[in-house]
Parts: C-alpha cells; structure tokens; sequence
C-alpha cells in the first residue's frame, strides 16, 4: 500500500520558496552577463556554476506543483481536472512568454539581423508559440525559453509524475528517484549525441542547452521529478538544516564537477526551506529578495534581449569606450527595472484576465479541488 498521501493543504505563501526563486533568477541574469563581460578571476568559478539554476528551478517547480496540485488527481486522473491544471499553468506562464517571443522576433527580423538570427524565422515562431520548440523541432527565438518548453514537457506529465511520486509505496518511488540521478549522469558524462555537444566545451556536466539535444529535455524532466520525490519525503529534512545545506551548496558552486551532487544538496535545501523557518529563510524574506522572487519569471524571460542590445548593438550604435563593468550593471540594473514594470504591468494583469477568463467558460461546471493554493506557483 502507499506510504504517504497527499499532505493537508498549505494556506498561505512560503516566501524563503520563492525568494530562492530569486536568488536563482538573478544567478542565470550573472552567469549570462559573464559572456559578455569576464568577472574577476576570483569570483568565476562560482559564476560558471550559474547554468546550475536551472536544475534548482526545476527541482523547486516540481516541489511546488506537489504541493499546490497533487490534490487535483488524489482520486486518480480526469480529462477535465488535467484540462483545468494546464489551463492555470498557461495562465501562469504564457502571456509573458508569448509577448517576448512576439518582440524579439519582430526584433531579429528588423534591427537586430546582424546579432541574432533564427533560421526560418516563421516556422521557428510556430513552434515557439506552442511551446513545443526544444522538442527537437526549432532553435528558441528568445534563448532563455529553452527551459519554458521543457517546462510545458513537464506539466503534460505531471499526472504520471505525481503518480510515481506520491502515490505509489516508498520503495518505487525511491526507485524512481535513483533512475532520476542515473539519468542526469548518462546526461553528464554519456555518449556525446545525448548533451550534442562534448564535456571539455561545457562549463559543467549538466550544461546542456541545444534545442535538438535529448539532454535538454531529460535533464529537466529528472529534476522535475527529484522535486515531486522531494515533496513527499519534505518532513524528513527540517528546518535548522537550511543553513549547513546553504553553505554546502555555495561551496559546491565553486568547483567544476560537482553537478550531480548539488542536485542532491538543492532538493534538500528546498526540503529545508519548505517549513519557512530558520537564519536562511529570514534572509530570503528580506523585502528586496522577496520582490526579486516575484519578479523572477520576467527577469528570465527578459535579461537576454536586454544583454543583446546592451552588449552587441550598443556598439554598433557608436556608443564606444565604455568599461565592461558599466554594461555589466546597466544589463543587471535595466533587466531587473524591466522586470518589476512587465510583472507588474503586464503579467499580473494578464494573468488576472486569463483566469476570469477561465472562470466564465467553466462556470457551470463543478469546482475543481487545488490541493494548495499558493502564491509560490502563482
């Protein structure tokens, strides 16, 4: 018989969740910027760990997903509890998705040819525009998304997921979670078809970012799981662990290598955060990494047009002389300015009507139970 259920629902927010969330954006936004402007020697090693957060995103996606919408398929599968759950997922994240894929390749087919193309720009916008284009079939338009459509690849199976992660006794599921870590190192060090491109030229054994690589997709979808497995077991690591954990994965960042066990070390750090308690949790509830967590869907999004213009067309604009630094922090600056305007201007509101929107064309149909209604997947 199974070993764990669906834990009660959460009531409110847990903030440490999504100032990590933050943290992690900001990470991506510096790792990016350091390819166009070289860090101080001293700082690079951490800095080109930055790839890293995406499997922190990805183990924290699949923690939340649990924790927010396990109860939508506790009595197993339905058409129309799978339909409403994706529908609130695209609520989430593709109004902003859909517009800076929009801008950029207006963008790519007008001022910016000489810096960036796409080879056949509207095929390429098809498969951008559903989601589907690191499924071997395009090159994103804006870069960053890569991670958006694993992302889409992750929500159609999470009820399988769930499944395997909660629902079935421990022992399968611990067995799931070994397949998991197997597959990150085939990932890591396997044949060179699966990452498409060879150890020695990535920064890590998980930097893998081809669009047509079968790397990307599995990589992503093992982390997504780790983080459901990570939900079901979240009592077992507690709260005052937060702090050695945090240390150890900041001394992890540092050397080359250590990919599959900061994985380990982040689902655990996670697990820890979880109860929003403790030194590390009441620094991530500081207002600034707070904000900057809410932000950080648009920060993602966003960062790479602006590292573009900033880093490759200023330049050709004239705007010469300049020291690296500066465009460093103008790039930091404007990414973050940019996207504290768009959460708010655009992708709150946006958000806000798709789901009235919802609401009106499911009126009439029964209420769907969410098991956690939580700012966090909001």
């Amino acid at each position: 018989m199974p070993a764990v259920g669906v834990s009660p629902a959460h009531k409110g927010e847990i903030k440490a969740l999504t100032g990590l969330r933050g943290i992690a954006a900001l990470y991506v936004v510096i790792f990016h910027v350091n390819g166009h402007y070289l860090f101080p020697s001293t700082f690079r090693p951490f800095i080109r760990h930055g790839y890293m957060a995406v499997d922190l995103f990805f183990i924290l996606s699949g923690f939340v997903m649990a924790m927010t919408y396990a109860g939508m398929f506790t009595d197993g599968f339905s058409i129309r509890n799978f339909k409403q759950f994706l529908l609130l997922r695209l609520a989430r994240i593709y109004p902003l998705f859909a517009l800076m894929t929009l801008l950029t390749a207006v963008l790519i087919g007008t001022v910016m040819t000489k810096v960036s193309t796409v080879p056949d720009l509207p095929k390429a916008l098809l498969y951008n525009f559903a989601m589907i284009h690191v499924w071997g079939l395009s090159n994103a338009i804006v870069p960053p998304s890569w991670s958006i459509s694993t992302e889409w690849l992750a929500y159609l199976l999470f009820p399988f997921g769930i499944w395997g992660a909660l629902k079935v006794p421990r022992r399968w599921t611990m067995a799931g979670l070994a397949i998991s870590f197997a597959v990150l190192a085939v990932i890591a060090y396997g044949p060179q078809w699966i990452a498409k491109q060879p150890l020695a030229y990535r920064h890590g054994p998980l930097d893998i970012v081809s669009s047509y690589a079968l790397g990307t997709s599995l990589r992503c979808l093992a982390s997504f799981f780790i983080g459901l497995v990570a939900y079901r077991f979240r009592a077992h690591v507690p709260a005052r662990a937060s702090l050695v954990l945090m240390a150890l994965t900041i001394i992890l960042l540092c050397f080359k290598g250590s990919d599959l066990f900061l994985v380990a070390v982040f689902a655990g750090l996670i697990m820890a955060l979880s109860h929003d308690e403790g030194p590390v949790a009441r620094w991530l509830h500081t207002p600034w990494i707070y904000w900057l967590g809410l932000v950080s869907y648009a920060l993602y999004l966003i960062h790479d047009l602006v590292l573009r213009i900033v880093f490759r067309m200023l330049p050709d604009w004239g705007v010469h002389g300049v020291r690296g630094e500066v465009w460093a922090l103008v790039t930091l600056v404007v990414s973050i300015g940019l996207a504290g305007l768009s959460h708010h201007a655009f992708e709150k509101p946006s958000r806000r009507w798709f789901r009235q929107f919802l609401g009106r064309t499911d009126a009439k149909a029964p209420a769907v139970t969410v098991a956690a209604p939580i700012k966090n997947a909001a």
